[in-house]
């Protein structure tokens, strides 16, 4: 039975055990798998393989430094309810890039594919940067969405994920997040706001008739000290917000659900049909930033309002107008 187990099913099966932090033989593990110590120590070199600490001791057998949480695809689909009969749900429990991934197969795929990870080596961020993700510190997921209009009609699709991430905090109550255009979900902390989440798009099709999106979302659950470090920016995981009733599967299946009904709705509606719930959320509204462009030049105004395409725009120092639709944008203090 084990031979015809997914990639990692069997390491992962361990590390599930392993994962509240305390000592588990391998004898026990082997029993509670209905697998052979021998796969149990295979298993074990798997996970030291990709990165997980495991320690051994004589007498007392394995466990992790400290408790952690990682993605069961039994228990997501669980979660999801109804909606899981309209997707098509994938945990991979290690991969390249989710996002990646999802481009390779976009032809093959069914719309409204879901893959999400445990754990990304090369996850993808915008502007060619990197996804800092550790296992068991960030939900790495990725959405296939075949849209029935074409790629020139998707402007703001963006933004309208980060509406459906907003959402979802809401959802599991947390109340300090606010959006940052175009695609970031930041908290805010007394007076400084941390990054929780990102979003990276990517096109496929026709402009004008028929296009697919892969829409890759992360988002930081229990950051270590470790991989804050690796981040750019100030961040944060949402752990420390929670309530305890909400662990990370029933967050996926949340996000899933949110993500699902609001691209069902942009599919038949533009952009400006969701402005003013963006509007309602944005971090940085009628206040002063700096936009830095692609180009390297950089405006500064204050945040007035959104385009019906998405752009942003903004009241510049001299009273003109500029809409902007790529670039950075950071608070002046």
């Amino acid at each position: 039975m084990i031979s015809f187990m997914k990639p990692y099913e069997l390491a992962f099966k361990t590390l599930e055990i392993l994962s509240d932090g305390a000592f588990h033989s391998g004898e026990k593990i082997a029993q509670q798998m209905g697998c052979s110590r021998v796969s149990v120590w295979k298993a074990i070199s798997q996970l030291k393989e990709i990165g997980v600490e495991v320690f051994s001791v004589r007498n007392k057998g394995y466990r992790v430094p400290s408790s952690f949480f990682i993605l069961n695809e039994k228990q997501i689909h669980q979660e999801l309810g109804e909606i899981a009969q309209f997707i098509n749900f994938e945990l991979i429990h290690v991969i390249e890039s989710t996002n990646s991934y999802l481009m390779q197969r976009a032809n093959e795929k069914p719309h409204a594919t879901v893959v999400a990870a445990n754990f990304q080596t090369k996850g993808k961020g915008r502007r060619g940067r990197i996804w800092q993700s550790h296992l068991g510190e960030s939900l790495v997921m990725s959405i296939l969405w075949k849209f029935s209009k074409g790629a020139s009609q998707l402007s703001g699709l963006s933004l309208v994920i980060g509406i459906a991430l907003q959402r979802t905090m809401q959802k599991i109550g947390i109340s300090n997040s606010f959006l940052k255009w175009p695609n970031d979900l930041l908290v805010k902390v007394e007076d400084a706001y941390y990054k929780i989440a990102g979003v990276l798009i990517e096109l496929q099709g026709d402009m004008e008739s028929r296009s697919s999106a892969v829409i890759g979302i992360g988002l930081n659950y229990q950051l270590s000290e470790r991989l804050r470090k690796k981040i750019d920016q100030p961040a944060m995981g949402i752990q420390v917000l929670l309530d305890q009733e909400f662990n990370l599967n029933q967050i996926v299946a949340i996000l899933i659900r949110e993500i699902i009904n609001i691209l069902s709705d942009f599919d038949q509606k533009d952009f400006s049909s969701f402005k003013a719930e963006w509007l309602a959320y944005h971090a940085f509204d009628k206040q002063q930033i700096s936009f830095l462009k692609a180009n390297g030049e950089s405006v500064m105004g204050q945040v007035f309002d959104l385009g019906a395409d998405g752009s942003l725009v903004i009241k510049k120092d001299n009273g003109d107008r500029e809409s902007l639709l790529s670039g950075e944008v950071s608070q002046i203090k």
